[in-house]
């Protein structure tokens, strides 16, 4: 593992109105908070010029603010963006970002979590629990697919098997809805199946908890999630928000 971890989920149009976002994005905060045992408590807003003003915990004021700093044409087609920051006592820090409750058809909507360690260190905020993260953001934003991974790994699975960026692919955790799962093969060897509120799962490939599986073994899981259509890409125009 090298640099940043991300954490990612995709998801086709869905429009939904700035309080409903707000509700989202309040659980997955509060939801991190609580994971992190309150070392990720303290939510601001990710400006060009470093940590902003404090996230509202009012599901009112998140949505007010959402309005105010999303302004452009299409809002209802291109759907509302914010991007939050929590640093820990360490020094290392998540930034997220979402980009929610629009119609567009052709470009997903997604929800990103990136977690950076502190200078000098190689320990990002929550190591360890890239599993349950990633079950946060699937219960949170009820998405089509995502997963964990880092740069190295994306770029080792891109030259396998080439998928494009947009597209559903394996990573040391892999989230799937709930007929994504369906197709999970009945012999798919994964230690830790995490099931989601929203009817879906989250496949943890590591044989123990906490542990990073190797790229072989990502690989291996890309290999046979997709020829069971597990992985298959949304059409484009996607005809709605899950395969």
């Amino acid at each position: 593992m090298s640099g940043e971890v991300v954490v990612k989920v995709s998801w086709g149009p869905r429009p939904e109105t700035p309080l409903q976002l707000s509700q989202r994005w309040l659980e997955l905060l509060t939801g991190l908070t609580r994971l992190s045992e309150g070392a990720l408590a303290e939510w601001r807003w990710d400006e060009d010029a470093g940590p902003g003003g404090l996230v509202p915990a009012n599901a009112e004021e998140f949505a007010a603010a959402l309005e105010a700093a999303n302004t452009h044409d299409d809002l209802d087609i291109l759907g509302y963006t914010a991007n939050v920051v929590a640093t820990q006592p360490d020094g290392a820090y998540v930034r997220g970002k979402v980009i929610a409750g629009g119609s567009d058809e052709y470009s997903p909507f997604t929800a990103v979590l990136q977690l950076f360690p502190a200078s000098g260190s190689s320990a990002v905020p929550l190591e360890g629990k890239y599993a349950e993260v990633l079950a946060l953001l699937a219960a949170a934003w009820d998405p089509d697919h995502g997963l964990t991974y880092d740069r190295p790994l994306f770029n080792e699975l891109r030259s396998a098997y080439g998928p494009r960026a947009s597209h559903p692919r394996s990573g040391w955790a892999v989230y799937l809805s709930e007929n994504r799962a369906a197709r999970i093969p009945d012999d798919f060897h994964a230690p830790r199946r995490l099931p989601t509120e929203h009817g879906g799962v989250v496949l943890d490939l590591a044989e123990s908890p906490g542990e990073t599986p190797s790229t072989q073994t990502v690989l291996a899981a890309h290999k046979a999630l997709a020829e069971s259509g597990a992985l298959e890409p949304m059409s484009a125009p996607a005809p709605r928000a899950k395969l």
